[in-house]
């Protein structure tokens, strides 16, 4: 995108938020019909009546399509209109109603006395005193003021009333000065508009990034703690995990038999896919939000099962030994030939007596047992002969 684009989208921005701004001021058309019908009670005259119903009709209609048109607005409808678009809407309304003012106040101030005169130039004040909101986008105040206080300057100075004259040049200069005010007022709304649409802008995309970076940051944390290939915990989560475990607890050290010689016969790439079916299998043995199942390095996880007796570790070790030997039933061909786990079991019970380096060096000695027994067996660190095999 150019500059040119950027500065086009911005300004058309800008521009929506001037015409929100100008059309929140619309219930004000009610105060129009209101002041119109003042002066119908001021002027009322049989000889007056047709141009005076005619007059109030014209302010009347106006006012109710500029409350219309800001329904429509508000609703969304028409879709298809841009910013431009209710910004002409918005400046026909405005030079309408002030013509209708401007067109009416003159040819009742050549029809009335000065008592009447001093009614109908109240009202017209009152009406440009009401709009000057619309400084906001000065183009639709001035199609209002302008018209008015040009045609009253001409309705005076023909009225034949004393300080007629004065008063038309007073209307003219109120003309010059009201739009030069409303000029400057205008440049500095717009430019607090300008300053909104830019912070809001800015607080949208900082949001955006701080979503980005909390996403990121969460992820990084996953990635810190997760190990990339299998999905488990890596070994810097299974300590901090393992610290923070109850007294009663055990750990389990898994290791995958005969590992090397798989990777020799049927490569890395189906080694690696054996370790991910045997993680998932230990992962499902296990309570998911209660213990933790890691992947220590090469083929050996360790598993923390918490508040556990060792009766209930046995069943679960068992379990889990069970579970990976069936893989190759349940997985095959992923799985080329009978894949087995040798796994030392370390307790410990109320008291706390070991630390979770005293159970992690038991399990470590019990698996090691468990494979000088024969692997396809769950050791305990107390008893290291084999426990019962499916």
């Amino acid at each position: 995108m150019t500059q040119a684009d950027g500065n086009r989208g911005e300004a058309a921005d800008v521009l929506a938020l001037q015409m929100d701004a100008l059309y929140k001021a619309a219930p004000a058309s009610i105060l129009s019909i209101s002041g119109a019908l003042m002066a119908i009670f001021a002027y009322w005259s049989p000889d007056l009546k047709f141009g005076l119903i005619l007059w109030v009709g014209c302010v009347s209609t106006v006012a109710l399509l500029h409350l219309a048109g800001t329904a429509l607005r508000a609703s969304g409808r028409p879709v298809r209109w841009t910013p431009v678009s209710w910004a002409r809407v918005a400046s026909a309304i405005y030079f309408a109603s002030g013509l209708s003012w401007g067109v009416g106040g003159a040819w009742m101030l050549g029809h009335g006395n000065e008592q009447q005169a001093l009614v109908i130039c109240c009202l017209a004040m009152g009406a440009v005193t009401v709009t000057f909101p619309a400084v906001v986008y000065a183009p639709a105040y001035n199609l209002f003021q302008v018209p008015i206080f040009f045609m009253f300057a001409i309705g005076l100075a023909t009225s034949g009333m004393e300080f007629g004259a004065l008063l038309s040049i007073a209307s003219g200069l109120l003309c010059i000065f009201a739009a030069i005010i409303g000029q400057g007022m205008g440049s500095q709304l717009v430019l607090a508009l300008r300053l909104y649409d830019e912070n809001r802008k800015l607080a949208e995309e900082l949001q955006v990034r701080g979503a980005a970076l909390e996403a990121a940051n969460r992820e990084l944390r996953i990635q810190s703690l997760t190990d990339p290939l299998t999905g488990v915990a890596n070994r810097r989560q299974l300590m901090s995990f393992a610290r923070a475990a109850p007294e009663r607890c055990a750990v389990l050290i898994v290791d995958v038999d005969h590992f090397k010689a798989y990777n020799d016969s049927f490569g890395h790439a189906e080694g690696d896919a054996c370790l991910v079916l045997v993680a998932a299998e230990l992962q499902a043995s296990a309570r998911p939000g209660v213990d933790l199942v890691a992947r220590q390095g090469g083929e050996e996880f360790a598993i923390v099962l918490v508040d556990v007796d060792e009766d209930t570790a046995q069943t679960v070790a068992q379990q889990m030994r069970s579970n990976v030997e069936m893989l190759s039933d349940a997985h095959s061909p992923a799985i080329k030939r009978t894949v087995t786990v040798s796994i030392g079991l370390a307790c410990r019970g109320p008291g706390r007596h070991r630390t979770i380096a005293d159970l992690m060096a038991d399990a470590d000695s019990a698996v090691y047992e468990a494979k000088r027994s024969g692997r396809n067996r769950v050791c305990t660190s107390a008893a290291p002969s084999q426990i019962a095999v499916a």
